[in-house]
C-alpha cells in the first residue's frame, strides 16, 4: 500500500496525538480539537479511504485494512513510538485494530462513544440497508437519516448549527465510499476478548444521551482493560466532539498530560 494514500492533517509540535474519525465524516470533524490540542501535541488526524480527501479503497474496506493505513502513514512521517491514539465509533474500532497489531507504538488510548463488540446478525443487516440505501439516495438523504441518531436530544433541541455540520461532513462523502465503508463495520470482529490484553493507558467516553452506543459498553471496556478510566459526558449524543467540545476537552486533557508525568 502506498503510505501517501491518505490525506491527513498534521499540526503542531510535540508528542504525536493521533485522532480518528467516525463513520460516514471525515477529518474534519476534529478542527475544533486539532486547534485545542496541536498547542501542546502534534495532532495528526486521517481521512481514512474515500472519506474527506483521501481516495477510495481499491479493494475491500476493512478496520484492519485502515489499521495499516495508519501504521505506514505514521511510519512516513517518522512516527514509531510514543502515540497517543483517539477513536471516535468507527475510529474506535480502528484503533483497536491498530492496538493488536502495534500496541508497542502507543503510550496512550482514547476510546470515544464506541464499543468492543461486533455487530449483531440483525445490526449487520442494517448496515447492508444502509450501504444499499446511499447508493440509491445519495449521501445527503442519508444525512437526514443519520442525524437524529447521532446527536444526543439535547444538541437536536439546542444547537442547529451542529446538525448542520454533521449535514456538511456527511454529504462530502461519495455514496460508494459510505456504503463499502457499511460492509467494512459489518464484517469487523469482536474486541471483547481482546480487552484485558491492552496493557497502556486507557480513558474510555462516553455521552449520556448517546442513542447507538449502549452506555454498557462503555462499562466493560472500562471493567476490562487494566489502566482504565471512564468519563461520562452530559447532555451529549454520539458525537462527542461536535456536541460538547468544552467537556470532551476537559476530559481528555488531564488524561493526555497524566502521560507526561513522572510515574
Amino acid at each position: 500500500m502506498n503510505p501517501h494514500i491518505l490525506t491527513y492533517t498534521d499540526q503542531g509540535n510535540g508528542s504525536p496525538l493521533v485522532l480518528l474519525h467516525g463513520f460516514p465524516l471525515s477529518r474534519r470533524m476534529w478542527d475544533v480539537q486539532v486547534e485545542a490540542w496541536s498547542r501542546d501535541f502534534r495532532v495528526i488526524a486521517p481521512d481514512f479511504r474515500g472519506f474527506g480527501d483521501s481516495p477510495i479503497a481499491a479493494g475491500e474496506f476493512s478496520m484492519a485494512g485502515c489499521a495499516e493505513d495508519l501504521r505506514e502513514l505514521l511510519v512516513s512521517l517518522g512516527i514509531e513510538n510514543e502515540v497517543v491514539l483517539l477513536g471516535l465509533s468507527m475510529g474506535g474500532y480502528v484503533a483497536f485494530e491498530f492496538v493488536r497489531r502495534y500496541q508497542e507504538m502507543l503510550r496512550g488510548l482514547i476510546l470515544v462513544a464506541t464499543q468492543p463488540v461486533a455487530d449483531s446478525d440483525a445490526a449487520r443487516q442494517a448496515r447492508y440497508e444502509t450501504a444499499e440505501f446511499v447508493r440509491r439516495e445519495g449521501s445527503s438523504t442519508l444525512a437526514e437519516k443519520l442525524i437524529p441518531r447521532f446527536l444526543g436530544k439535547t444538541t437536536l433541541a439546542t444547537k442547529p448549527e451542529v446538525a448542520e455540520t454533521v449535514r456538511r461532513l456527511i454529504q462530502s462523502n461519495s455514496p460508494e465510499a459510505i456504503a463499502q465503508a457499511c460492509y467494512g463495520l459489518a464484517a469487523r470482529r469482536d474486541s471483547t476478548a481482546f480487552l484485558p490484553e491492552i496493557k497502556i493507558p486507557a480513558l474510555i467516553v462516553t455521552g449520556s444521551e448517546d442513542a447507538l452506543i449502549p452506555s454498557i459498553q462503555a462499562e466493560t471496556m472500562q471493567r476490562e482493560i487494566q489502566h482504565s478510566q471512564l468519563v461520562v459526558v452530559e447532555q451529549c449524543g454520539h458525537l462527542l466532539n461536535l456536541e460538547q467540545p468544552d467537556r470532551l476537552n476537559h476530559a481528555v486533557t488531564p488524561f493526555l498530560k497524566s502521560l507526561s508525568s513522572p510515574t
